[in-house]
């Protein structure tokens, strides 16, 4: 009886030394209270440049005060949201940690590594997955950490992915638009329409806040070749209209800007955006 209990407190004694072990590993900080992968602030970050053998370079650039900019031959406005996740990067905090010295880069795909990215001038380059935990290996200068696989699937989209969804900044004032069947202007006492429309004022208002606030569904690299009806949109404040051209009406619209190269996904929205059917059915309801 007393050898059962006692093999019974053994074996309780291991599984509660088996759980430690796994909780806090010996010699490695916990998550809480590890130091981030860099000594960045996310909020430090002005640069990122992601170097990834699937796809070409991709470099972001922050603009004053806050804007991030995607670095082309053409520069494109990012998607700030996607950009600040990915900055976040710099105050990631591992959950386990090891020194470089200890560990086979090769076999954990970090030499060569999968991908890099170089907040500032500080290079984190990305490895396999850990099989057990799903963690992925990351090397920072003579350190290998394990952390959440959130990033590396963000570095390896598209640049089209990292492009502002919104047609334009949120700041901008529409001051014409010429559509392929429609002008419409402003003037000082409203708006006036080419040909002349039997709509309200309201109806108009309505119609060029839907282009204000215009975001594509998907963004992709345009096609030069591909050419279609013209649109121009005049901004307040800026000389030269933004073009876009309708590719497509049905079964979706696809409005392509060509200075970009670009084009965008919109979705069922011709009649929102290419007539004044839609507005004027909104502000009759």
């Amino acid at each position: 009886m007393k050898s059962r209990v006692i093999v019974n407190l053994l074996l309780l004694a291991a599984i509660i030394a088996l759980g430690l072990v796994a909780r806090f590993e010996p010699g490695i900080e916990s998550p809480g209270k590890s130091p981030a992968i860099t000594v960045l602030k996310a909020d430090d970050v002005h640069r990122i440049h992601i170097n990834r053998p699937v796809r070409d370079d991709l470099v972001l650039v922050r603009q004053p005060p806050s804007h991030w900019q995607i670095d082309r031959p053409v520069p494109l406005p990012a998607d700030d949201l996607k950009v600040r996740a990915l900055a976040r990067l710099a105050e990631q905090q591992p959950l386990r940690s090891y020194a470089t010295a200890d560990m086979n880069l090769a076999e954990l795909h970090l030499e060569p590594p999968y991908a890099t990215a170089i907040l500032n001038d500080t290079a984190i380059e990305f490895g396999n997955l850990e099989p057990i935990d799903k963690l992925r290996y990351v090397r920072v200068r003579d350190r290998v950490y394990l952390i959440p696989d959130s990033y590396l699937p963000l570095m390896e989209v598209g640049f089209t992915q990292f492009v502002r969804p919104r047609l334009f900044d949120d700041k901008a004032r529409i001051e014409s638009i010429r559509l392929p069947d429609l002008d419409i202007t402003r003037t000082g006492s409203g708006w006036t329409t080419d040909p002349q429309k039997a709509v309200s004022v309201d109806v108009i208002q309505q119609f060029i806040d839907i282009w204000q606030d215009a975001s594509g569904n998907i963004i992709q690299p345009a096609n030069p070749e591909q050419s279609g009806e013209p649109v121009e949109i005049h901004l307040q404040g800026q000389k030269e209209p933004v073009v876009l051209q309708v590719i497509s009406r049905q079964p979706e619209l696809v409005l392509s800007r060509p200075d970009w190269g670009i084009q965008y996904r919109m979705g069922n929205r011709s009649e929102a955006l290419l007539t004044l059917d839609a507005a004027n059915a909104d502000v009759k309801d």
